[in-house]
């Protein structure tokens, strides 16, 4: 019994102004052919499968072309929950009929006790979704009254873990799906916050207790407090953050015992995400003999003399530079570094700060409540600005 854990694809994904459908394309393809080469049993999507809740019309159709491969070409279930990056409403349209041709969307809490279940030498592998557990909509949903993704995610999470314990026996395996944030694992610059204002971070231990977790939500990947509780990370690089990172998908393989086996396969971009620092000259010459020219790439140099148009003449060396700047400018000054540092903080601390400078007052809790609410509203609405500009 084998599966295919991917996740955070990201369809439509802008990167510094530049479209990588085309490189998305590419490693999507990859991706299937690990799956008929493997001939796993079921490929699991852990969320943010598009990059906005409003995809760009390319976008949606890029995934109906991999789905279309993955389940009528290679017959092949695909397992798929809501990120926070996804309009869960229109990602799970017609999920009640695609599931009967191999396809199972988890994007309500209406399909959270509706597991699929596969055939194994134990018995059965039982596989839950949980979508991205946005705190409004288990509210709504529950009739509770959680503050954070934290909360939300772990009464979800438990009502579930309670629910199996209650009905099932010892020849299942159970796998979870879910769109989480594990306290302490590793961040990169291209993911964004799942809760404003309150905690976003869950402990591994929820998990523990699964044969297998297949998180999305982190874009490197990696495993935190368990080797069983694995984000898969994204198949891309997304920003100049994860220029070290290696990109996979994770394989993961069933024992007679229910223990599982996880394997990385490696992806390779069509074009790599690098940074380059040197002299001017130096970089011009290197990138006339480079083989990789072609990858995003972007360039410090280190001259401290002015040059005439350096980005344009670059740009005939390495065309797709999504980013430039000039060391000497970065290093002579100490405050732009802490400048960044502190914009790196969360928004509403900058913000309390800049309240308590102005009027002499902190915040009290309605306030901060206040505009959590507002900067939340603004976190989900900047992806859809952004694919307007």
């Amino acid at each position: 019994m084998k599966l295919l854990h991917t996740s955070d694809w990201h369809l439509g994904r802008i990167f510094n102004q530049h479209s990588l459908l085309d490189d998305q394309a590419y490693v999507l393809s990859q991706i299937i052919e690990q799956a008929r080469e493997h001939q796993v049993d079921a490929v699991i999507v852990a969320g943010d499968i598009y990059d906005r809740a409003l995809p760009p019309t390319d976008a949606v159709k890029l995934l109906d072309q991999t789905l279309n491969t993955f389940i009528h070409e290679l017959r092949i279930p695909v397992i798929m929950i809501s990120g926070n990056h996804d309009g869960a409403q229109r990602l799970g349209f017609a999920a009640n009929l695609l599931k009967q041709s191999g396809l199972h969307l988890f994007t309500s809490f209406d399909d959270l006790l509706n597991p699929v279940v596969l055939p194994a030498a134990f018995g059965q592998l039982v596989i839950w979704g949980i979508p991205y557990c946005d705190p409004e909509s288990v509210n709504d949903y529950f009739d509770v009254k959680v503050v954070d993704h934290q909360g939300a995610q772990e009464l979800v999470t438990s009502l579930l873990k309670q629910h199996i314990t209650e009905n099932y026996g010892d020849n299942c395996a159970h796998v979870v799906v879910s769109h989480s944030f594990i306290a302490g694992a590793s961040t990169s610059e291209s993911e964004r916050p799942l809760s404003i204002g309150g905690a976003e971070c869950v402990d591994a231990d929820l998990f523990k207790d699964f044969a297998y977790t297949a998180l999305g939500h982190l874009h490197q990947a990696q495993f935190k407090g368990y080797a069983h509780v694995r984000y898969s990370g994204s198949p891309l690089k997304y920003s100049f953050s994860e220029v070290n990172q290696k990109k996979s998908t994770t394989l993961v393989s069933f024992q007679a015992d229910q223990s599982c086996k996880c394997t990385l396969l490696p992806l390779q971009p069509r074009r790599d995400v690098r940074v380059i620092e040197g002299a001017f000259d130096d970089i011009l010459a290197a990138g006339a003999e480079d083989p990789h020219r072609h990858d995003y790439v972007h360039i410090t140099i280190t001259d401290k003399e002015a040059i005439l148009d350096p980005l344009a003449r670059l740009r005939n060396a390495y065309p797709n530079i999504l980013g430039f700047s000039k060391a000497t400018l970065e290093r002579g000054h100490n405050n732009h570094r802490q400048t960044r540092e502190q914009l790196a903080r969360p928004h509403l601390d900058i913000i309390a700060d800049f309240y308590k400078n102005m009027k002499g007052e902190t915040l009290n809790n309605e306030q901060r409540q206040l505009l959590a609410d507002l900067l939340d509203e603004m976190n989900k609405a900047e992806p859809e600005m952004r694919g307007t500009r």
